[in-house]
């Protein structure tokens, strides 16, 4: 059970790295760093975590709730499962065509956009408290939209109990909390950089944000369609987590040398 666990804990925590890294926590994230940015510039660069918190709180009382009624959900799984990868795969292209838009209109202030921030309530969509943050992610942690959180919780119904589904649950938030942290981390880095080569960098991360949504869209649509990957689905969302960490880091260097060269 030990070594089963195992393999469940690494799978689950390489759902939550990709998680965070949906594109509509990076949008709903940056979004919430630069609105608090001017008024707390230190708790501001947290906002990824704080972000993550209160998603964390609504994914382990879904987790509970699944442990508790898993033998009822478990009839229906492949359908539920069904229904969220759809759905995925709608919301997932509608933020790329509205990146696309965004990039080609070139606003002076880009920032990625998502489909769940537009549909949050105006007084949270603009709060410029970071603690804004809690709320925000919790009602984020109400979506069954993203297939690597359908997942999670499919492996919840599929160990046993309600105890080892929250442990899912917890492993699953651990790797999303990771994400969502750097991003806050990143974000704040590029708004409080002064260089007038800033905005470039800048589009650099909003095409980056934008090709992966294109790619996770994809993949699950030929997927849903019935082609069978050559690699496992753990390999795939450890290249896609692998290549934006490449981007996080590359964006971060960017930074430093326009720091230098100033």
């Amino acid at each position: 059970m030990t070594g089963g666990f195992g393999l469940i804990a690494v799978t689950v925590f390489a759902l939550g790295l990709r998680h965070g890294a949906d594109p509509d926590h990076l949008a709903a994230i940056d979004n919430l760093t630069r609105n608090s940015l001017e008024r707390h510039p230190a708790l501001s660069r947290f906002i990824g975590a704080l972000f993550a918190g209160g998603h964390t709180v609504m994914v382990l009382t879904i987790a509970l709730l699944i442990g508790l009624i898993g033998a009822g959900l478990a009839r229906h799984g492949a359908q539920l499962e069904a229904v969220g990868t759809w759905i995925s795969i709608v919301t997932l292209f509608a933020i790329a065509a509205f990146n696309i838009a965004m990039l080609r209109a070139r606003p002076p202030d880009a920032a990625p956009m998502g489909l769940k921030s537009a549909l949050l309530p105006r007084r949270l969509r603009y709060a410029t408290s970071p603690y804004a943050a809690l709320p925000i992610g919790l009602l984020f942690g109400l979506g069954f939209d993203t297939s690597s959180q359908v997942a999670a919780y499919a492996l919840a119904l599929t160990s046993g109990g309600a105890a080892v589904a929250v442990a899912v649950g917890a492993i699953f938030c651990a790797g999303m909390a990771t994400t969502d942290t750097l991003d806050s981390v990143l974000i704040h880095r590029l708004c409080t950089h002064r260089s007038a080569d800033i905005e470039r960098v800048k589009r650099h991360w909003i095409v980056a944000v934008t090709v992966l949504a294109l790619a996770v869209a994809c993949f699950e649509l030929a997927q849903a369609l019935g082609w069978q990957p050559p690699i496992p689905d753990l390999a795939v969302s450890a290249t896609m987590v692998g290549a934006l960490l490449i981007v996080f880091i590359w964006t971060l260097a960017s930074t430093r040398r326009l720091d230098a060269r100033n």
